[in-house]
């Protein structure tokens, strides 16, 4: 079974300073903390990076430590500045899709996280777990970019 998710923080910075962020693997095991995810030195999501094909095998794992799972990361499309498609799978997911957004609005601009996902075992559970992964990401959003919403972000189950 397929789930479908979207979660949204506006955050008092800039277009390109976010990008800078969110286009990085330091950024991603930033927002992550303490989830690691493995990359190759240089690793990062810019207009050269090929598209449609495995870029590396990620190792996720807890503190560096516990393994989780073993990610195979692929960019199906990029908008330098704007955000991302992704399209990899796992040995958790058979299928994840996760497109990414920034758009500017007063004061900041809006990150966007749109997640479609198909474990392979225990669906309803990864599913959660997912979620607050994401809730936490962007926790770590607005702690580092000064969050501008009255309320934390929630997530929106999509049909």
């Amino acid at each position: 079974m397929a789930y479908r998710l979207r979660i949204r923080s506006r955050l008092a910075t800039d277009r390109p300073s976010l990008w800078a962020h969110a286009s990085s693997m330091a950024g991603v095991n930033a927002e992550l903390a303490p989830i690691h995810m493995s990359h190759p030195d240089g690793a990062a999501i810019g207009p050269d990076v090929p598209l449609g094909v495995p870029l590396f095998r990620s190792l996720v794992t807890l503190w560096g430590l516990v393994p989780l799972d073993l990610h195979e990361f692929a960019l199906v499309g990029i908008q330098p500045g704007e955000g991302f498609h992704e399209s990899s799978r796992s040995l958790l997911e058979r299928r994840w899709v996760h497109r990414r957004t920034l758009v500017d609005v007063p004061g900041g601009v809006e990150l966007t996280d749109e997640l479609e996902f198909e474990p392979r075992l225990a669906g309803f559970l990864v599913a959660r777990i997912i979620a607050r992964t994401f809730m936490r990401r962007h926790a770590r959003l607005r702690g580092l970019f000064a969050g501008r919403d009255a309320e934390p972000p929630r997530v929106e189950w999509l049909a």
